[in-house]
């Protein structure tokens, strides 16, 4: 196991395995998905709570072992992914997700010399960051902090830069975190005392200027999978193509490089390519009853 600074390498990818030993399996299944297809170096952050699995050693380049913050929890893990990244550029990925593609090399390309990327939308009015869990709106927040508008994007995919104005970002997070306005900003999330993480980064983004990347919808890195009616996956192929059936009934297509299977939804998509994955490898399947009916990550309905 290494520590962050040991050694700083140009780039690589980093997910997050805490509090539960069934993150460390789906980080498992993402990390194979990316060998498949890429060259680059793969970290995973875990906590005490997860020990590591000995059939996983050689699948992460490094195991970072974080130590716990009493005053954080959950997804908001997130904003401490600048201490603990031992690269110079940093693709953050949810557990959940699976990479389909190698064209994953175009983003990489695209997002280079900027501090801090991520896919999404502009938003001034309007419900923002819903899921079913709560929702904010969007005008009220422009309001409080007097900014143009909100950066809303599902943060299940993060690339950043070491640099003063990555930093900044997630330095602005913490401060936002830790201030009055927390529960005016985000709402409680999956476990007491958790919050959801996508308000803070959305204002924080906003309140430094920094606006999303806003492909189009058939030009994605993330497809995201709540308000799924037709999937088209292929991970031999490459092939990531879904509808989405809108809650005003409209359909959207999506494609894409990058699945994120929120909550591990649709399971009857996400376990087959999972256990292709692992059999591959030599890994047993996933013991999906232990991923049912508990959701390890909640749903996002509008990005």
């Amino acid at each position: 196991m290494d520590g962050p600074q040991d050694q700083i390498e140009t780039e690589g990818y980093v997910v997050i395995a805490f509090d539960d030993p069934r993150y460390l399996d789906l980080a498992a299944n993402l990390a194979l998905s990316i060998r498949r297809t890429e060259h680059r170096p793969i970290s995973v952050l875990v906590n005490p709570a997860v020990p590591i699995n000995p059939a996983y050693n050689g699948l992460f380049d490094r195991v970072i072992v974080v130590p716990d913050d009493p005053t954080v929890r959950g997804a908001m893990n997130k904003m401490r992914l600048s201490e603990f990244t031992p690269y110079a550029r940093t693709m953050y990925i949810d557990a959940d997700c699976l990479l389909f593609s190698p064209r994953i090399e175009f983003f990489w390309r695209r997002y280079r010399g900027h501090p801090f990327a991520v896919e999404g939308h502009k938003q001034a009015s309007g419900p923002a960051f819903a899921c079913s869990l709560g929702e904010k709106d969007a005008g009220a927040l422009c309001d409080m902090f007097d900014v143009p508008f909100i950066t809303v994007f599902n943060a299940g995919v993060i690339y950043f830069e070491r640099s003063d104005a990555s930093k900044a970002v997630f330095a602005r997070v913490r401060e936002l975190y830790n201030g009055p306005r927390k529960d005016t900003i985000s709402y409680s999330y999956k476990h007491a005392g958790e919050y959801a993480d996508e308000p803070f980064f959305g204002v924080a983004l906003a309140t430094l200027g920094i606006a999303p990347f806003e492909p189009p919808l058939t030009q994605r890195l993330q497809v995201t999978t709540p308000n799924l009616a037709e999937a088209e996956m292929d991970i031999d192929t490459g092939t990531l193509n879904v509808v989405k059936r809108l809650p005003n009934g409209k359909p959207q297509a999506w494609s894409g490089v990058l699945c994120h299977f929120c909550g591990l939804a649709p399971m009857d998509i996400y376990f087959p390519l999972a256990d292709k994955l692992r059999r591959e490898a030599g890994l047993p399947p996933m013991e999906r009853a232990q991923f049912q009916p508990v959701v390890l990550t909640q749903t996002q309905s509008s990005h």
